[in-house]
This record gives structure tokens, sequence and C-alpha cells, in this order.
């Protein structure tokens, strides 16, 4: 047994930074524990630091050597007729900050309009625009009063000598067709088309291992434990007084406990701990300590595709990045800027021979579940994210498609076309082909104590316990109208800020 001040579960995107600010402080001891591999970030797989190898996780199995930094037993029904399919997910310090697409993109203002909506006080767009900034050194719009340039992650984009010949052309379509040019999609208000805004300094990934973690890592007060999977947090009466390990071994924290695991993870550990729906974790022989809807109400981005078989040389970018040109827009049955489109000049979910345009939900009313297999922390759970089955979100995509399909009928494609798009013609087809995007939030989510799905107030304390907070994707309220990378980084941020702030 180990005792310390605090314990943070999971060394990803979230959770790299709690380890590190709260470590800042000498007088805290901070164990962190990490399922996955403990490494330097020097020693990061080249297949993930390197911009141009197998830009870490596909649709699809992964193809690199690299199984240790991937989560492999999770599975997902995306929509209603599919099969369940492996759901990916980094593994390892730096969680998905070391296996994504590199894509860092913030999310809108209604996004976090909602969030306050829904409970999450404290937590709207003026918040989450000032703690962005905190986090970022933007490259290219550092000196905006909307950006930073003195945060550890990077924020570049490709110029367009570097673009491919499908970002070129969703650009000159999107133009043509009415949409605004936006230089900077990150700024307040932007809609139309942008260059794509990544998280690359001088060609190669920044993860948060690199970021954060790697800074603080020879703190004498921090102490980075990989390989270390937890099964449950241990509690006397309501307090959170530790975790164990799936190897039976307890680590003490005499303050608090954080789960930072994502939307995974932190949802299955509580759920373990007895916090969870009363029915689902009676069903296990779980003890029932607090019946709250952990998994319930999950969301991600709904993905569908146009493909075009188009010239080898427009298929050709910058170190073969898929894409560099990003299309946001109002569907006008949603939020602003509720639909996505990218340029996708080869596309690594199905193969450096398709080109074309993904179209991508971004603000979705449906709402998934998740349940576990088992007690077993080594089994690991089971989504059904129901994607496309609630408000306008089937409506929204096969609009989407029909502006796609538009774009490809400019003179832009003409150009580069070799032979006609394919697409999802109906409705069936859209739902038996629909994909995830990997961005998946709301496993347990921030709200007001006694509302329908939240299950940790606006501090990250879990109801009815103490000594014991989240801090993740899963707290999301709602997944963001953006790649959920940055937004994560931002609440981090703010909840690090909120937390020094309660010490003071």
């Amino acid at each position: 047994m180990t005792s310390w001040d605090y314990i943070v579960v999971g060394a990803g995107s979230a959770g790299a930074l709690v380890a590190e600010r709260l470590s800042a402080a000498p007088s805290r001891s901070v164990l962190l524990l990490e399922a996955g591999p403990d490494y330097r970030a020097a020693d990061t797989p080249i297949e993930f630091r390197d911009r141009t190898k197998g830009l870490g996780l596909t649709l699809e199995a992964p193809k690199t050597g690299t199984p240790a930094f991937y989560w492999h037993g999770t599975s997902a029904v995306r929509a209603r007729g599919q099969e369940p399919f492996p759901y990916r997910r980094g593994r390892g310090l730096g969680g998905s900050s070391t296996v994504n697409g590199l894509y860092a993109i913030r999310g809108v203002a209604d996004d976090f309009r909602a969030w306050e909506n829904l409970g999450a006080r404290g937590w709207g767009a003026e918040a989450m625009l000032d703690a962005s900034c905190a986090i970022e050194d933007d490259l290219d719009f550092g000196d905006r009063p909307y950006h930073g340039s003195h945060g550890p992650t990077p924020i570049y984009r490709e110029p367009e000598s570097g673009w491919g010949g499908v970002d070129h052309a969703v650009r000159d379509a999107a133009l043509a067709a009415g949409y605004e040019w936006h230089p900077d999609h990150n700024a307040p208000g932007s809609t139309g088309v942008s260059p794509t805004a990544m998280n690359i300094r001088d060609g190669q990934r920044v993860s948060t291992n690199h970021a954060y973690l790697e800074p603080a890592r020879d703190r004498e007060n921090l102490r980075i434990v990989g390989d270390t999977l937890v099964d449950r947090v241990l509690f006397s009466g309501d307090r959170a007084i530790g975790v164990v390990t799936a190897d039976g071994e307890e680590h003490h924290a005499r303050q608090e406990v954080f789960l930072c695991g994502g939307s995974t993870a932190s949802p299955a550990i509580l759920m373990r701990s007895g916090i969870g729906p009363r029915d689902d974790l009676a069903a296990l022989g779980i003890d029932v300590r607090a019946d709250l809807p952990v998994g319930r109400g999950s969301q991600d981005h709904a993905v569908t595709f146009i493909e075009v078989p188009v010239l080898p040389a427009a298929q050709q970018s910058v170190a073969h990045r898929p894409t560099n040109i990003v299309l946001r827009y109002s569907s006008g049955l949603g939020r602003d800027n509720d639909m996505m489109m990218m340029a996708t000049n080869h596309n690594y979910w199905f193969g450096r021979d398709t080109a074309g345009i993904a179209i991508s939900l971004q603000s979705p009313d449906s709402r998934g579940t998740m349940t576990l297999r088992s007690r077993d922390p080594r089994d690991e759970p089971h989504f059904d994210f129901d994607f496309l089955s609630a408000g306008s979100d089937l409506e929204r995509m096969r609009d989407g498609l029909a502006r796609g399909r538009a774009l490809m009928d400019d003179e832009a494609f003409g150009r580069i076309r070799t032979g006609e798009p394919t697409w999802p013609q109906d409705d069936a087809e859209i739902l038996a082909t629909v994909k995830d995007t990997m961005h998946l939030t709301s496993t347990v989510p921030i709200g007001s104590e006694g509302s329908a799905r939240a299950v940790v107030g606006p501090d990250c304390r879990v109801f009815g316990t103490r000594g014991l907070r989240v801090i993740d994707a899963s707290v999301l309220p709602t997944v963001p109208s953006a790649n959920t990378y940055l937004t994560v980084l931002a609440a981090a941020e703010l909840f690090m800020q909120k937390f020094e702030g309660e010490a003071r």
C-alpha cells in the first residue's frame, strides 16, 4: 500500500494536465496511475510522433505495430441494425492525444452556452475561451486577443503550398457555393471554409505527454506508474480514500482521487465502485453506493463519406496529410456550426487510394448507452451509440450529403475527378454505413444534482461522495461542435483554475 495527497487515474489528455498542475505545488504528493505504458516523450513511436506515418487511430483496425498504445476490447454498435465494431482509443502516457488525427479545433460558443443551460454553471463560453487561450501557443494568430501564445499546446495551420488537390477543390467549390473563407476557424464566430488547425510543432505531434508530463517528470513529489489498471475506488463511508488496482494493490489518497480515464474508463471505474444505474449494477452483483446515470447519454460525432476517384497527383499533400481544409457550416436545423465537412486527399478510414469529403454531425441530438460486461476490470465495456436516432440528426446528415455532392459538381472537382462519386443512397444506407470519430463524451456529465443525466456537479465532484472528482471528456455535458481534443484540454485547464481557487 502507498499513500499520497492526491491520486490521478489516467495520464491522457486531461490527466496529464491535472497531474502536472497538482504537482506544481511542492507541498503536494501526487500519484499518477496509467493503464498503458510509461515512456519518455522522446521514445514515442515514430508512427505517432511523425505526422507522415500512420496517423494513429483509424476507424478500422490500427495498422501499426504498436498494440500497447490502444485499448482493444471495447465494442460499439454505431446505429440500429449495425453489428458491434471495435471502438479504438489511445492508451499510455498522453492517451488519445498520442494517437489521434492531430486536429486542434475549438468548440463554438453555443456549445458552452448549452452546457450552462444544462447546469454546468461556470463552464460557459467566456470561461472556456479564457481556458483555451491559456493552453495554446497559436503559431499563426497568437497575437490576437482570443488566442494564446504562451501555452504548451502548439496550434499550426498548413500553408496553401502544402495542400493536396482535394483540399484546393473543396476550398474553391465551397467559395463558389457562397460559403465564407475564414483563415482561422478557432476565432470566435468564425464559419465557412478554413485551413485545418493541427497540434503540430516542427512537423511533429505534441501530445500531453510531451507538453505536460515530460517537463514535470523529474519532480520529487510526482510519481508516474504505468501498466497499472485501476479496478475501483476505495471508500470510507461516503469519502473516497484511494483506489485498488486489478492486481489488488491499494493506493490511498489523503486528500482526493481524480478520475481522468476518459469517457470509457472513468464511468467503468465508477460503476465497479458502486456508482451507476441501480439495476445495471445489481445485475452484476455490485453493491449500489449511488444510483446515478453513469454511462447514460454518451455522444460522439457521426460521420459519413462521399468517395470519388481522382488523379493521383490530387491525392498528394505535404507529408501525406489526409486533410488540410475544413468547412464548418450551419444546417439551419440545429445550433450554429452544427455540421462539418473535411477534405480527404486520401481517406485513412478506408485506404490511401480513396479521396473525397467526410461529412460529420457536430452537435447531435442522439445519445447512447454504455454497459459493463462484467465486474472484471479487464473486461472492456460495450456501447450502443444509437446514432441518427433522435431529433433532426438523420435529416442533417442527409442534407450534408446533398451539400457535399453539390460541391463535387463544381468545376474545381471536375479538374481532378476521374470518375463519378459514390455515397449512401438513402436513409437505410446512411444508417448501415455511418461511423464514429472516436470523440466519445458525456458518460459522466456535469449538471445539476437530481437532473436526468448529471453525475457530477460544476466542481466535478461525484454526487453523493466526498473526495472523488472526474475530469476528462466524460464530464462534458454534450459533445462539442469540434474535434474533442482542445475542448478536453480547455476543460481540464478550467477545472484546475477552479480547483486552485478553492485551495486559496
